[in-house]
């Protein structure tokens, strides 16, 4: 089958928390890590291809090229592209502009390549034509255009960390015959074809599904999909998939469903091109010496938690998210903001879950797994778990005074932010983040078994929930059990999770982002363990205890705000 369309726009966007997300949420890579991934900070480069082609010579010209690849230059440089930009190309200077990129490429490297003009398929196979390119039959096709193939395996012989390639593309090509022949191809049809060599590390984005056509959009400076994309491009703390994800959306509103762009995905974890985060330090700071330090302390350190970021012109850091200690679990899940009923009327196993009240959360980024034993010992260097057995088990026998302290060192380690979530974040993301599908205990359903959740089987309550015992009397594996709607796992059981919060008595009025009491005696633990009964696994039952005090089934997962 043969098939012809034209192209415009290749981009790059990428990884969330969402974040972030897919979902406006994130990916499951195996771990996470900020800027530079598994090379030190400020060593990765950016490095941007943009080609518009807008005056063709021998086919009808296009409106907007020229715009898309000045625009899309400025944005790329905005986040930290280093950008060669190519206007009205011939096919001479298409391919010395590519060889020119092709030799700027290492494995540190981020790559992206930006394409706005005509494109055709043929032979199942994608092509980008130059400006001069006259095709008078189909096989000049392959004599006169450059072949996306070939862009894709140069790119991958360099074995750049992650690659991106965008299409905004448009068909009105003539019906062509075989050379020296009058056969026409009579399974012609419109739009671009499935990319046959989609490397590992790299996404494909057209800017429409193969088969269709893409809008260039005669009454706007951009094509429709580039229009959409430039929207959310440099926004921060949004993940690759969740500026598509926000892109497809418009494009589809503004094409009234015609334009569906579509996208080949083979990023491993989640990318963001970038994160903005609070000019002031994150409130964590060494282990106090005694209670009394820390309760003076914290007014002054939730003052700067809660600071809003100063107003003007934000400064936008590139910041990509992969494997921060090249070690597994690690990995962070977009949370996208909403709101919800925190507390529950019902108050069952004597958790002060009354006044139940609306909350509103901001989108945020939570660890997709509690922090391991792995994990805090590189950090740290020492194990505190009991279960020492099990290196991707989840820490524990760790104090939330020791936890301010692995928090203070990995964000020096990593130059990020890192903190303990909010007891109304913990509530929200337990629940799946969704008002009208909250889950009791974070796993989906109004039930637990050992698939779902590791608990005290016994049963020490009557519930009415159904209940499959079996007490395992040990903490697992990370990953072991089923995740919930967020792709969160074992936020039910396991082992109870510290939060920021100091405990206190709910309040019945709405809340936005609310952090707790200033001062406190007992600091929030959330989820329950493998050592408590069901009706303490629930989303919305509140534990305790001091700061200083450590058990072998109290740990911690980690958040990234998203100012």
């Amino acid at each position: 089958m043969i098939n012809y369309s034209f192209c415009k726009a290749m981009r790059f966007l990428l990884l969330a928390y969402g974040l972030w997300l897919s979902q406006l949420g994130l990916a499951q890579s195996r771990s996470i890590k900020i800027v530079g991934g598994q090379v030190p900070s400020g060593t990765e480069r950016r490095l941007a291809l943009v080609i518009g082609n807008k005056d063709y010579r021998h086919v009808r010209a296009l409106k907007n090229p020229l715009n898309d690849a000045q625009d899309m230059s400025n944005a790329l440089e905005q986040i930290g592209f280093e950008v060669i930009t190519l206007t009205n190309t011939t096919f001479g200077q298409m391919i010395a502009g590519l060889n020119r990129f092709k030799d700027k490429l290492t494995t540190s490297d981020v790559a992206l390549l930006y394409y706005s003009g005509h494109g055709v398929s043929y032979n199942g196979r994608n092509y980008l034509m130059p400006i001069d390119a006259e095709l008078r039959c189909l096989e000049q096709i392959e004599e006169n255009s450059v072949s996306l193939n070939r862009v894709l395996a140069d790119i991958a012989a360099r074995q750049v960390r992650n690659s991106f390639v965008f299409l905004d593309a448009c068909r009105n090509l003539p019906d062509l015959s075989i050379c020296n022949g009058t056969q026409k191809d009579v399974t012609l049809q419109t739009g671009l074809v499935r990319p046959t060599n989609n490397p590992r590390g790299s996404m494909i984005v057209f800017a429409t599904e193969e088969g269709n056509t893409a809008d260039d959009n005669v009454n706007g400076r951009n094509g429709l999909f580039t229009e959409a994309l430039l929207k959310y491009l440099t926004k921060p703390n949004l993940s690759i998939r969740a500026i598509l994800d926000q892109t497809d959306l418009e494009a589809e509103a503004k094409s009234g469903g015609r334009q569906s762009p579509a996208r080949y995905d083979k990023i491993r974890g989640e990318f963001m091109f970038v994160i903005q985060t609070p000019a002031d330090p994150l409130p964590v700071t060494p282990a106090p010496s005694n209670a009394e330090s820390v309760t003076r302390s914290e007014p002054a350190r939730r003052q700067n938690q809660t600071k809003p970021i100063a107003s003007g012109k934000p400064t936008l850091t590139p910041t990509r998210l992969t494997n921060y200690l090249d070690l597994p679990f690690a990995d962070l899940v977009y949370v996208p903001g909403g709101s919800f009923q925190m507390g529950d009327t019902r108050n069952e196993g004597s958790g002060n879950e009354t006044p139940d009240h609306r909350v509103i959360v901001s989108s945020f980024m939570m660890g997709k797994y509690e922090v391991t034993q792995r994990q805090w010992e590189a950090v740290m260097g020492n194990n505190p778990a009991y279960f020492k057995d099990c290196p991707d088990c989840p820490v524990e026998s760790v104090s939330w005074e020791e936890v301010q302290e692995f928090l203070r060192k990995l964000n020096i380690r990593t130059n990020m932010r890192y903190r303990l979530p909010t007891e109304a974040e913990w509530e929200y993301a337990a629940g799946g983040g969704d008002v009208a599908n909250r889950s009791r205990f974070g796993n989906g359903q109004d039930t637990l078994d050992p698939s779902q959740v590791n608990f005290d089987g016994n049963g020490q309550y009557i519930t009415p929930y159904s209940v499959s015992g079996k007490y395992r009397n040990k903490t697992v594996e990370v990953g072991s059990l089923e995740p919930n709607q967020l792709g969160l796992y074992n936020m039910s059981g396991s082992v109870w999770e510290w939060c920021q919060d100091w405990y206190g008595d709910y309040s019945s009025a709405e809340q936005t982002n609310p952090t707790g009491p200033a001062t406190g005696s007992y600091r929030v633990l959330r989820g329950g363990s493998w050592f408590t009964e069901p009706q303490r696994c629930r989303s919305s039952y509140r534990g305790r205890n001091t700061p200083e005090s450590r058990f072998n089934y109290v740990g911690l997962r980690i958040v990234l705000s998203i100012p």
